[in-house]
C-alpha cells in the first residue's frame, strides 16, 4: 500500500493551537492542510475552495449553533469527512456518522496512520470501499492505532460475510460464518476481492480475541500469503480462496 497521500485538506479545531499543530504536522508529510478557526471561518472557505478531505472537531462542528459537519455533507462537493473528540463515545459516533462523517476518530489523531490511510482510499470518494483496492490488514492496523471503537463488516464476492470489532488498540471479537474469534479474524483478512464498510459500535456478546494486535496481525500477514499462494497455484487462473 503506498504511503502517501497527495490531496488537500482543511482542519477545524475548536482549540486553534492544536489545529495548527495537526495542519503543521500534515505539511511536513508533504500535504497541503489548511486551517479554519471555527464553524464560519469554516463555512466560508468551503464557499469558494474545495478540499478532498476535512477534519473536523465535534467541539467545532457544534459552535455557535451550527452543524458544520452536516451542512458541509451537503454543500460540499463529495468531501471525505472525519471528525475528531476527546474520548468520543458510541453514541456520539453515531451521531456523526448520521450526519455525514465517515470516521470518528479520538484526539490527538497518529498522524502517519491518518496518512498511510488517506493514500489507502485515495481513489474512492468514502470510507467503505473495495476490498481489491485496501489492503485490509493494514486498514485494521489503521483503525487499531486511532484507538477507536468501530465494527468493520466485510463482505467477499462469494458471499461470506464477516464483522471485525475493533477497540481501545485491539481486535477484541470478529465472526465470520461459524467461525468466531482468531479463526473469523483470519478468514475475514484473506478476502481477496470484497467490500466493506463502517458500522455503529455496539459490545460485542464476548470477548473472543485476546493476543496482541501485532501477533494476531502478523498471523493473518502469514495466512493471508499461504491461501493466495495455493489459489495462485491452481492452474494459473487466479481463482479466490473466499
Amino acid at each position: 500500500m503506498v504511503d502517501r497521500y497527495n490531496g488537500s485538506i482543511l482542519v477545524v479545531d475548536a482549540d486553534e493551537a492544536v489545529g495548527r499543530s495537526l495542519a503543521q504536522d500534515l505539511k511536513k508529510r508533504g500535504i497541503s492542510a489548511f486551517t479554519a478557526r471555527d464553524c464560519y471561518h469554516a463555512m466560508s472557505i468551503l464557499e469558494f475552495r474545495a478540499f478532498e478531505v476535512l477534519i473536523i472537531d465535534t467541539a467545532a462542528s457544534e459552535a455557535d449553533g451550527v452543524d458544520l459537519i452536516g451542512w458541509a455533507s451537503c454543500a460540499c462537493p463529495r468531501p471525505r469527512i472525519i471528525a475528531m473528540g476527546k474520548g468520543p463515545s458510541p453514541d456520539e459516533e453515531r451521531s456523526v456518522l448520521a450526519r455525514g462523517a465517515g470516521l470518528l476518530l479520538a484526539k490527538p489523531i497518529n498522524v502517519d496512520g491518518l496518512v498511510r490511510f488517506l493514500a489507502s482510499i485515495h481513489s474512492r470518494s468514502s470510507f467503505s470501499g473495495h476490498v481489491q483496492e485496501v489492503d485490509l490488514v493494514e486498514y485494521v492496523q489503521f483503525m487499531m492505532l486511532t484507538g477507536k471503537k468501530t465494527i468493520l463488516e466485510i463482505t467477499s464476492n462469494f458471499g461470506t460475510h464477516g464483522l471485525i470489532f475493533v477497540s481501545g488498540g485491539r481486535v477484541v471479537h470478529a465472526e465470520c460464518g461459524i467461525l468466531k474469534g482468531e479463526q473469523a479474524l483470519y478468514r475475514c483478512l484473506c478476502f481477496k476481492e470484497g467490500d466493506f464498510k463502517h458500522l455503529p459500535w455496539h459490545e460485542p456478546e464476548r470477548i473472543t480475541v485476546d493476543k496482541p494486535g501485532e501477533f494476531i496481525l502478523m498471523e493473518a500477514v502469514r495466512k493471508r500469503d499461504d491461501a493466495w499462494g495455493i489459489a495462485g497455484q491452481d492452474g494459473g487462473n487466479g481463482s479466490s480462496p473466499d
